[in-house]
């Protein structure tokens, strides 16, 4: 359906006769940013805007034309129709005279006519010359070259029409089809009462009811499906915001606060049949149209084609790891419920209802008794299919082993049977296992049914050391903890044990001889004078080296005697350390050694008396013991 226009008709029966085989105007739909669906007709059509856009106007002024349309371009060069032929000329143009004016710009539809009206009368009443639905309408009483207008007033069908009257313009607010009739004014010129001519006012629709289309009204289930409010907008209201709701059997889809014209359903389903319409609504004005209603019948396919598989493919599954078994359907539409059985068991292990043709059943730690026969059954309310079985078992890895001997303390004696036993409390069958001493491998064993195996040994000495097992049922292996054995020999134990008596006693024997010297050093110079041995007899010539094989070397003794009689308190001694020595005299001579022997030492010893006791004749008493003793080193040539 076009729109109409609004036309201003001049009281000469020509114009009226003029304005009354005129058409509707089509107009087309807005800019890109509008976003409005439109006819591929009307948006090849041009229009023509007069600016001002008010008729009738005086005689004498201007009006600018402008040829609008898609793709136009300021100043281009178009076909013109007035005084009635086709003229190129540039757009826009400006004109003066009355008539009909169209424009046409190649490959596109020429625009419908503008009839300009220049007037001679003293009063005219001014209209737009569009006037759409909604709008603000002003009415303007105008008087030539401006005059002051006095007693203004206004009519419509020959009626006195009242409305918001300010300085000679009349205000019609939210115009409708209500407005649509006959309009003239009425005022004081001068000193004379002027009349102006019969405008006549046609309000245009802003848009028609939008058409509601739908990509396809027998959608398969699952499939997407495009839903669209067309509408057509006037080229001169092409700046119109609009909001678009879609409906579907009485309940709104989308809010009306959506800006998009398009509704975009990803994958229908058999729930979403139903009867749609649309509707569009102004955002600044109370308009408000809805679309006719069409039918959408949904259609569902029948599941098929399902398959059961494991992820990752295999038979055997190690306990703890990640399993998936993926039930899928290689057709059907609708929400699709898929549920897991086990071992022919009725109940849903596991059920799981979504628009999918593939779910997951997921063992994040797969378990012992998880393992089994597994089916499932995909079902969509039309019908209902069951796969085929799949079959896992689930190992168990080793535990560590557990490493025991026979014998308590870890030890052993030397000949002594031990028994080796290495143990998994966890573990599928069969298990091998490993004994290894110092790293080497000292037995396998196989136990087909897992448990505990052992093996006896009679051990040596060089069995001493670490040991460990190692258990490994091809899926796994773990090694046990590091016992160390220790293996005892009876007879060296007897030596050892020996031994350290000897030791012991050679202690004892050396401490006594200390004790002896330590108790003859003890004893007094004046009660045991010791005599000066001769240095001569005792000192061996160790530097004939003939004789060796004859004597035998003892430790060194210290003997002590007293040398140079009392002085002033002072006493020296003389110490040998001197070898004892079996001599054959028969064989050997004896050389005494020179005074500077190495051997000697002179000792000064410190006597402190008060009095000194001495005999009638002047001789000192040597029996007298001094009450303390100072030994000291002296260093004698």
């Amino acid at each position: 359906m076009g729109s109409s226009f609004i036309s201003a008709l001049p009281s000469d029966l020509e114009l009226q006769t003029k304005s009354s085989t005129l058409q509707q105007v089509p107009v087309v739909s807005s800019t890109p940013n509008s976003r409005l669906l439109h006819s591929s007709a009307a948006a090849k059509k041009a229009v023509v805007i007069p600016s001002p856009s008010r008729i009738p106007v005086f005689k004498g002024e201007k009006v600018t034309l402008t040829c609008s349309g898609f793709h136009f371009l300021q100043g281009e060069k178009l076909w013109w129709f007035y005084e009635d032929q086709w003229q190129k000329k540039s757009n826009p143009v400006e004109v003066k005279k009355t008539g009909e004016y169209r424009c046409q710009k190649e490959g596109l539809i020429h625009s419908d006519p503008v009839y300009l009206v220049f007037s001679t009368d003293e009063l005219i009443l001014q209209i737009p010359y569009f006037v759409f639905e909604g709008d603000t309408v002003l009415l303007m009483c105008r008087g030539r070259n401006d005059v002051l207008l006095k007693h203004i007033s206004y009519y419509k069908d020959k009626k006195p029409f009242s409305g918001v009257n300010t300085n000679s313009v009349l205000s019609i607010p939210h115009a409708n089809s209500d407005h649509n009739g006959w309009y003239s004014c009425k005022a004081q010129l001068k000193r004379s009462q002027k009349t102006s001519k019969d405008v006549k006012l046609q309000v245009l629709e802003l848009f028609a009811p939008p058409k509601m289309k739908t990509t396809t009204s027998e959608p398969t289930e699952g499939t997407p499906v495009t839903l669209s409010c067309e509408i057509q907008l006037p080229l001169q209201r092409s700046d119109t915001k609009l909001n678009f709701s879609f409906f579907r059997d009485g309940r709104v889809i989308t809010s009306t606060q959506q800006k998009s014209q398009v509704l975009q359903i990803p994958a229908i389903q058999r729930e979403d049949s139903g009867s749609y319409w649309c509707e569009a609504e102004t955002m600044t004005q109370d308009i408000k149209k809805q679309s006719e209603h069409v039918k959408i019948s949904v259609k569902r396919i029948p599941v098929s084609g399902i398959l059961l598989k494991i992820r990752p493919p295999k038979t055997q599954v190690i306990e703890g790891e990640k399993l998936v078994l993926e039930c899928s359907v290689a057709g059907g539409t609708g929400n699709i419920t898929f549920c897991w059985h086990k071992d022919n068991v009725k109940d849903c292990l596991r059920k799981k209802t979504q628009y999918s043709l593939k779910e997951e059943f997921v063992f994040s730690t797969i378990k012992k008794s998880d393992e089994g026969r597994y089916h499932c059954v995909a079902d969509n309310n039309i019908n209902n299919i069951s796969s085929g079985i799949v079959a896992f078992s689930v190992i168990i890895p080793v535990s560590r082993p557990l490493l025991t001997f026979s014998v308590a303390g870890m030890q052993a004696v030397v000949g002594s049977v031990v028994e080796f036993r290495c143990e998994v409390l966890r573990g599928s069958a069969p298990i091998f296992y490993q004994f290894y001493h110092k790293d080497l491998i000292l037995e396998t064993i196989l136990a087909p049914f897992g448990g505990t195996v052992s093996f006896n040994l009679s051990v040596t000495i060089e069995h001493s050391g670490n040991y460990s097992c190692k258990a490994n049922n091809s899926f796994s292996s773990q090694v046990s903890e590091i016992l160390e054995l220790s293996i005892l020999d009876p007879t060296g134990r007897s030596l050892f044990v020996m031994g350290i008596m000897l030791s012991f006693l050679g202690i004892l024997s050396l401490i006594a001889v200390v004790l002896l010297v330590y108790f003859k050093l003890k004893r007094k110079p004046g009660r045991s004078p010791v005599s000066k041995p001769s240095r001569d007899l005792l000192i061996t010539d160790l530097q004939e080296s003939g004789h060796s094989n004859s004597v035998t070397s003892v430790e060194l003794q210290p003997i002590y005697a007293n040398v140079t009689p009392f002085i002033e308190n002072v006493v020296y001694s003389e110490v040998w350390n001197m070898k004892q020595e079996k001599i054959n005299r028969a064989n050997s001579s004896v050389t005494p050694p020179e005074d500077k022997d190495s051997s000697v030492t002179y000792s000064e010893v410190k006597t402190y008396s008060t009095s000194v006791p001495t005999w009638k004749d002047g001789t000192i008493d040597e029996n007298h013991e001094d009450v303390t003793e100072n030994y000291e080193n002296v260093l004698l040539s």
